[in-house]
């Protein structure tokens, strides 16, 4: 639990009111519950109604509660050192599915993979949603990222959206020039960042690198000259005064109402900006457009990477509701789902051709084709080599991280931020170093080679094949 106590401490102070999971029985009336927690704002009411299905059929009470991402992870950190932990949750913390694993996080379901449709038994991986041959969870969505760029009809036309960080920027200024700082060009969640770690290592793959690891070196490259550009672009935004200034101590949730308050002109974010309009700026949803990620060169074919689609839910190691936590996540599969899950426009489903057969906004089409364009599975060490969670737990969290550096840079207490990256690369490369050396003092099998993969090549798709 090296790892999470970590975290835990950080948060301690944090003023938090949560639920008592772990299925437990209401002492009045001896009736079990199935404590549920989730992030998916736009999907709450899709999930509410099939929880109100389970209920009948079930005949016990699902008790359900819907956070941001950032809180739901520092609640799900307390409920876990308490021993509350909900029955049935969302992933959202920075960790692996494997340490969680490890660290006595999730209960097996109790179904077996021959039980499930054949798309489904395809869709599941060792260390990811199975270990030790038992299924902890099942994917969902299909991989999908946060770089997509957001505007409205009316206030950018088609032809002047940007593609690049030059085009960007420099329209981002004449936005916030034209309107006397009325509405700035971005808004940015510079609070959340852990979020904002995705999204720039989505712009830094847009712009034509692997990420955060160099996947035939397996060297860790936060200092490449691709994350310097997207640096650039961020803190450039700042310097010219074109990004909102509250943007500082914003998480996603108020950056987005704030665009579409229309503070801002433009806004980095997902697939499920479009659901979250739709339920909750309805007065906005008929002008509202997407294209795709700004990069730095809009003339070079870009490819996005993600691991394959992982679990969504897991059930709770302390819950004594597994086999019926297991009937409703069953529920979560199928095309009447899917389907209903591209019509929530969240997260794109599973299987996304059945994206054309749902009522769906113009965007979440569009988007939903730019992902099978430009996105592909990329090589994961886990799945090559288990052990490679344990070297993930072992290592320390190594601060400032990139986002916490641009969060340094937009508070004014970092100057040199090319230099924090530099620094942090090496903190990182010598974390991992001491981790995989104690762990193989232990008897562990891993090595800096699981982090190397000599047939990846940038702009294809890393199958299970190719392990």
């Amino acid at each position: 639990m090296k790892k999470l106590l970590v975290l835990l401490i950080a948060i301690v102070c944090a003023s938090m009111l949560f639920a008592s999971g772990g299925g437990e029985t209401n002492q009045e009336s001896s009736v079990k519950t199935i404590e549920w927690w989730d992030h998916f704002m736009p999907l709450a009411e899709m999930h509410q109604k099939i929880f109100s299905e389970c209920e009948e059929e079930l005949g016990i009470p699902i008790v359900y509660t819907q956070y941001d991402p950032a809180k739901q992870t520092e609640s799900l950190l307390l409920a876990f050192r308490t021993g509350s932990t909900p029955d049935v949750f969302s992933k959202t913390m920075p960790v692996s599915e494997a340490a969680l694993y490890e660290e006595g996080w999730f209960s097996p379901m109790s179904v077996e993979r021959s039980d499930l449709p054949q798309y489904m038994q395809d869709a599941l991986f060792e260390g990811y949603t199975m270990f030790d041959g038992k299924i902890y969870s099942l994917p969902l969505m299909s991989i999908n990222h946060n770089a997509l760029l957001w505007y409205r009809d009316g206030e950018i036309a088609e032809s002047d959206v940007p593609k690049t960080f030059e085009e960007a920027r420099k329209l981002a200024k004449q936005i916030t020039e034209s309107s006397g700082k009325k509405q700035y060009g971005f808004i940015v969640p510079i609070a959340f960042t852990q979020r904002m770690n995705d999204t720039m290592e989505d712009l830094v793959m847009a712009s034509g690198s692997d990420g955060w690891i160099n996947w035939t070196t397996g060297e860790y490259q936060y200092d490449s000259d691709e994350m310097f550009e997207v640096f650039e672009f961020f803190t450039g935004l700042y310097d010219d005064g074109s990004v909102h200034p509250a943007s500082v101590n914003l998480d996603m949730r108020a950056a987005r109402e704030r665009w579409a308050a229309g503070e801002a002109a433009m806004l980095l974010d997902g697939s499920w900006n479009i659901g979250v309009i739709k339920s909750s700026f309805p007065e906005i949803y008929d002008s509202v457009e997407v294209s795709g990620p700004i990069t730095a060169d809009a003339d070079k074919d870009y490819m996005i990477y993600k691991t394959p689609p992982k679990g969504v839910f897991f059930i709770s190691k302390t819950s004594d509701a597994v086999d019926e936590a297991t009937k409703v996540l069953l529920k979560f599969m199928g095309e009447d789902y899917y389907i209903a899950l591209a019509e929530n426009m969240d997260q794109p489903p599973l299987d996304l051709s059945v994206v054309d057969k749902a009522n769906v906004h113009h965007t979440y089409k569009e988007l939903c084709d730019l992902f099978q364009e430009t996105m592909g599975y990329r090589p994961d060490p886990i799945l090559a080599n288990i052990n490679v969670a344990k070297v993930q737990m072992e290592m320390k969290d190594i601060h400032p991280n990139p986002a916490e550096i641009l969060q340094g840079y937009y508070a004014g207490a970092v100057k040199d931020w090319k230099s924090e990256l530099i620094k942090y690369n090496s903190a990182i490369t010598a974390e991992r170093e001491r981790a995989i050396e104690k762990l193989q003092a232990e008897g562990v099998d891993v090595s800096i080679e699981d982090w190397i993969f000599p047939n990846y090549k940038y702009g294809e798709t890393f199958t299970t094949d190719k392990y």
